[in-house]
């Protein structure tokens, strides 16, 4: 008679095997439970008790904080996540962070729908929220949270282009593109596009001055 191997055993064996698999070339901290398709570069740090979920690729030299869980992301080569980053959603979306990027301590992607981040970019902590779904409409309409269609509950992407800095306790709404070489201002509701070379700041986010240099021969 066939023994059947018990699912948690399964999936302990599956952990150990991935764990060796990813930790040859990355250092690999106490905790971390993997997904069977995460893709890692080399040199890669990934904190204690952090949860790689489906749908991650990261590059070389990525460091991924403690207690952050992540899905539906790809991150390039020399970019540092912080600990206490959540990447959750609920729909088709998906997150790409160019290199040389910071995401900051306990802020909050939402793939809901599509968020793009350039290269260069920071987004300081902690409790920054970048968002691409709206549950309003669920509320005011005694919608049951079961009902994800887009009649209540509309995602639209948000779009961060190179060379950005976002300040802590931020909010980025859905739809919103922050154009590069920009600055968002700690404590700032974004809910309308930031055109580039510019700095917005305030609830909600208007324009506090242009970063563009002027030339002589302007």
């Amino acid at each position: 008679m066939k023994r059947l191997i018990p699912s948690f055993i399964k999936k302990l064996i599956w952990q150990f095997y991935l764990r060796i698999k990813h930790g040859r070339n990355n250092k690999i901290g106490r905790g971390v439970v993997f997904s069977k398709d995460f893709i890692s570069g080399n040199n890669c740090k990934i904190g204690e008790n952090t949860i790689i979920g489906t749908g991650v690729r990261i590059g070389n030299n990525v460091k991924i904080g403690s207690n952050c869980r992540l899905e539906k992301i790809e991150i390039d080569d020399n970019s540092h996540i912080e600990g206490g980053v959540i990447i959750s959603g609920f729909g088709g979306g998906y997150i790409t962070i160019g290199k040389e990027c910071y995401i900051g301590i306990n802020n909050i992607l939402d793939w809901s729908n599509t968020i793009t981040i350039g290269d260069f970019v920071h987004i300081a902590g902690p409790s920054t929220g970048i968002w691409t779904h709206s549950s309003a409409g669920m509320c005011l309409n005694s919608i049951p949270l079961a009902d994800k269609t887009e009649d209540y509950r509309p995602t639209s992407p948000v779009f961060i282009e190179s060379n950005v800095y976002i300040g802590g306790n931020c909010t980025i709404y859905p739809g919103v593109t922050i154009g590069h070489h920009s600055i968002i201002a700690p404590n700032s509701a974004v809910s309308k596009d930031v055109e580039p070379w510019t700095m917005v700041g305030g609830v909600p986010a208007k324009v506090i001055k242009s970063l563009k240099i002027k030339t002589d021969a302007e």
